[in-house]
């Protein structure tokens, strides 16, 4: 099974280090640098210099994909986080980069989404790309019709006919499959020990407060269950107990982890955020269109609408910096003063932004539609975004929010 979903992947060539080394010279993210780009008319050097490299993945079901692709083209530039935070399908490719050793990592991602796109093979030629959406719509109705092996199967007898009360009454499919290809492709006695020197944080919502709840490997001891929690989207997905307390899909809270790592304002890290939903699109011409439309606004990040709030705090950061430095020293030891000193000051900030902009012809079932052809296109597009990044830094857009704070959009 491996080796036939390693085949399912096109591979990129050698020569993409090469033309990463030749364009930046940044074959080791690891290490310090202070040095900008050569060519790029931006300073974007020292982005390899911050204490903490984070990986956050949004939820998308099958457009996860890209996130491989993603993680196959920072990782060959030398990129590795100490922290990877996924909600949804992004908890899954989390895991499977938590969960095992860096030269693993990429081969399990492609594993899986081998394994996921299993049922409906076939990649049409070139000539034939006019048949694609109804190729796609074919596979999307597979879906739903008979589940994905390995991840979710229909519930026999359907949820009206099962008892109420009982998780068979609660959702239209079983994701028990999903927990047999997580503890097969995820070692999480690997993740719970540190050993691997990442760690993993998921996102899920409490079925009963309606909570956001993070299950973080720093102090929960993470299973397969905590990762089915995250992505458990009602009333596809049944929600999942952990001691206790049920668990939905966190994505229907928010989409996008980026609150939660930035609790910690006083950290020095560079973020890499991963999001499969785009807010920018065309106006609809179809009712198809519409739905898309409304599913991409729905759960893209809410990231860009923060900004100016963003901004506000920084300059209030700033102005209460200032009048502090103004007070004369026998006040600096008051406990009080020490709490606005310590808000005063935050971490150095870097977030580069990637957003999945690329058209699978899969309409508004974009993300259960897990053809071999459309897994192939998401990948492949993560990781020519990456390339492309890396080949054209002026490209970037940055927005500098103040105090050491930026953000990237590619």
């Amino acid at each position: 099974m491996a080796s036939a979903s390693h085949r399912a992947f096109p591979r990129p060539s050698s020569a993409f280090r090469r033309r990463v080394e030749i364009a930046g010279q940044m074959t080791d993210m690891k290490k310090p640098r202070k040095e900008s780009l050569p060519g790029s008319k931006h300073e974007l050097g020292g982005l390899a210099a911050h204490e903490h490299r984070i990986l956050l993945l949004q939820g998308g079901g099958a457009l996860g994909a890209y996130h491989g692709g993603v993680y196959e083209g920072i990782s060959e530039i030398g990129f590795s986080p100490d922290w990877v935070v996924g909600i949804s399908i992004g908890a899954i490719n989390s895991a499977l980069i938590a969960g095992n050793p860096p030269e693993r990592r990429v081969e399990r991602l492609r594993e899986f989404w081998g394994r996921m796109s299993a049922q409906a093979p076939l990649v049409l030629p070139e000539a034939m790309d006019f048949a694609r959406p109804a190729m796609n719509r074919m596979a999307a109705a597979s879906a739903m019709f008979f589940g994905i092996q390995g991840f979710f199967v229909p519930r026999v007898p359907p949820p009206q006919l099962s008892p109420e009360g009982t998780l068979a009454a609660l959702s239209y499919y079983d994701t028990e499959p999903l927990r047999a290809t997580l503890d097969e492709l995820v070692d999480f006695d690997l993740v719970n020990s540190g050993k691997s020197g990442v760690r993993l944080s998921l996102g899920a919502v409490n079925a009963c407060t309606g909570e956001s709840v993070y299950f973080d490997s720093t102090t929960h001891t993470i299973s397969a269950s905590h990762v089915m929690a995250s992505g458990a989207l009602p009333p596809g997905f049944p929600p999942v107990e952990i001691d206790g307390e049920y668990y939905f899909d966190g994505g229907i809270m928010s989409n996008t982890p980026a609150s939660y790592v930035g609790k910690d304002f006083r950290m020095d890290a560079l973020v890499v955020q991963v999001d499969l939903f785009s807010g920018l699109g065309r106006m609809p011409a179809n009712l198809d269109q519409v739905s898309e439309r409304v599913k991409d606004i729905q759960f893209q990040s809410k990231a860009r609408y923060s900004l100016d709030e963003a901004r506000e705090l920084e300059a209030i950061r700033s102005s209460l910096a200032a009048v502090l430095a103004k007070l004369p020293a026998k006040l600096r030891s008051d406990p009080e003063v020490r709490k606005l000193e310590h808000i005063s000051r935050r971490g150095r900030l870097t977030v580069i932004r990637l957003v999945n902009r690329h058209d699978t012809k899969s309409s508004d079932f974009k993300d259960y539609e897990f053809s071999r052809a459309t897994v192939n296109d998401l990948w492949l597009a993560g990781h020519d975004d990456v390339r492309r990044v890396l080949e054209r830094p002026d490209t970037c857009r940055i927005t500098d929010i103040g105090n050491g704070f930026r953000v990237l959009d590619l």
